[in-house]
């Protein structure tokens, strides 16, 4: 090759090194900002079962005919 050629193959070589560095950074950042959302939507998920659990307690509660006798000689 002549220095020509080597002069301009230099700082092409650079730039597109350049670009597959900061590509590499971009896709670290995402994958650490997925593991991150992951955790954060397995912790809502819990939460969300957890309300469940409670809701279907609380239904069970208010359609039991003994809480409605209850109610009916609070309200007598």
């Amino acid at each position: 090759m002549n220095t020509g050629t080597l002069a301009l193959l230099i700082p092409i070589l650079a730039i597109v090194g350049g670009y597959v560095v900061a590509i590499m950074k971009i896709r670290e950042k995402q994958a650490s900002s997925n593991s991150a959302q992951a955790a954060e939507n397995q912790v809502l998920h819990a939460q969300i079962d957890a309300l469940r659990q409670r809701v279907e307690i609380l239904e069970q509660l208010v359609t039991d005919d003994s809480f409605q006798l209850k109610r009916d000689i609070g309200k007598a």
